[in-house]
């Protein structure tokens, strides 16, 4: 029984060190670009995107343009490419082209918001005031087609916001003004429709203004709601809601938001939401849960103000769109997170001694850092399991009782103990037993004779 209980608990917290989380701490940051309407100079940049080819795709709205840079942050490129001064309109009054499209050409791009990539490259823009989506080729950033018009009926807008497309070209759009999200074909067919009420004072409802949307991967649609400052995760097979995070009211304490707005994925199937008002970054878990928040409101670099749109790369750099400094920033993984997620791996090839290297070196730079001290207590116990299993059990025991220093309610440990003491003790209480089995031997033995005594007596004297 004691090693069916010794290989669960081994089994239980090998799985925990498996699957512990590293944190980002964002310690190192790059801003690029100020205001302006020059080459990487932005104006209420908004959504952020990385393209197929590695560089990332900016909605420069202030500046009714689209902007490509690339990971070091240099210019690439402006979709769509402007015009040469010289350059005649190319709408004629015998143009037989959709009227969108001349628009579209003569005037650019009004108010571009959401940008999402479909699964052959080509790149849907959001436009906020001509409530239209625009399909871009991107390679050469020209205009090929559109969606929508305004208006409130299926495949119409009005004031879109935010776009994301699933890997079965399933286009989510936010719909400020109609208080909406629609999911689309390509071709712009309504496939269907999310609104979101609240219950007002009156007993009534009135629907909610989403603004953010964002597919994830097992095909649930995450939808940010910033008057209602709430982030909402979908189930849109039955249209049911999975989870939320926020409340009726903003602030900024944990499992608080004000006004979110743009929603990406992070590491460890966490989320990383953009708490615009709170300026930071907010990161939760899969299920809905506050995990972290990083930076705050300021100009000097590291700071932010009314952040936007926002990715986190393969190499865990997130970048921001600082709209409301008129920049983008880049926050790099620090000494921590590198460390941590080193010790990660390290723990999946049950090389424990380089974790607890690793680890000591994190808590030196973060004493507190709770995903190492998570990572020592399940060292401590990998290290206590084998020495009980080697039975030095003076050992195992300094190992579990180190863990109560970290853990001091780990209510596993009294039991690890116990069963070092009976295993330590086993010689002495073995003798103590049979020594015990022994006298209630030799007292049944005396009072056998005793008996036998009697009887024998008792008949000669018959």
């Amino acid at each position: 029984m004691k090693k069916i209980s010794y290989l669960l608990l081994l089994a239980l917290f090998i799985c925990q060190a498996y699957t512990a989380e590293a944190s980002l701490d964002f310690s190192n940051f790059i801003t690029i670009g100020f205001e302006g309407k020059a080459e990487m100079e932005f104006n209420q940049p908004e959504d952020l995107i990385q393209a197929p080819d590695g560089n990332y795709v900016l909605a420069d709205t202030g500046n009714n343009r689209i902007q490509v840079f690339d990971p070091s942050g240099k210019f690439i490129r402006i979709i769509p490419p402007p015009k040469a001064k010289n350059e005649a309109l190319t709408a004629q009054p015998t143009d037989n082209r959709p009227a969108n499209l001349i628009k579209l050409e003569n005037n650019g791009l009004r108010k571009p918001v959401g940008l999402a990539f479909d699964s052959e490259g080509k790149l849907y823009v959001t436009l906020m005031n001509n409530d239209m989506i625009v399909v871009i080729d991107y390679p050469t950033g020209q205009v090929k087609g559109t969606i929508g018009s305004s208006g409130k009926k299926e495949g119409q807008f009005w004031m879109p916001m935010d776009i994301d497309i699933d890997d079965q070209d399933r286009i989510a759009v936010a719909e400020f003004r109609n208080k909406r999200v629609q999911i689309l074909d390509l071709d712009g067919n309504q496939i269907n429709e999310i609104l979101y009420q609240e219950q007002t004072e009156k007993g009534g409802f009135r629907q909610l203004e989403p603004r953010g949307v964002f597919w994830t991967a097992d095909g649930d649609l995450i939808v940010t709601y910033p008057n209602y400052h709430q982030v909402v995760c979908w189930n849109i097979k039955d249209g049911q809601v999975r989870w939320r995070y926020g409340g009726k009211a903003s602030g900024n304490k944990k499992g608080m938001l004000n006004n979110p707005s743009f929603v990406t994925q992070g590491v460890d199937s966490h989320l990383m939401i953009s708490d615009t008002k709170n300026h930071r970054i907010v990161e939760i878990t899969r299920d809905g849960k506050f995990y972290e928040s990083h930076s705050q409101k300021g100009s000097s670099k590291g700071r932010l103000n009314f952040p936007r749109g926002l990715i986190l790369t393969k190499d865990e750099t997130m970048v921001v769109a600082d709209s409301g400094n008129s920049r983008i920033q880049f926050f790099t993984a620090g000494a921590t997170t590198l460390l941590l997620k080193e010790a990660k791996a390290l723990a999946n090839k049950d090389d424990w001694n380089a974790v607890m290297m690793n680890v000591e070196k994190v808590l030196q730079l973060q004493p507190n850092n709770e995903q190492a001290l998570d990572l020592k207590v399940n060292a401590l116990y990998y290290f206590g399991d084998n020495a009980f299993k080697n039975q030095d059990y003076d050992k195992a025991e300094d190992y579990y009782r180190m863990v109560l220093r970290y853990r001091p309610d780990d209510g596993n440990i009294p039991q690890k103990l116990d069963a070092i003491f009976w295993e330590n003790n086993r010689p002495i209480l073995v003798a103590a037993v049979a020594i015990v089995l022994g006298l209630i031997g030799l007292v049944t033995i005396i009072w056998l004779l005793k008996l036998v005594f009697r009887r024998i007596k008792a008949k000669v004297t018959e």
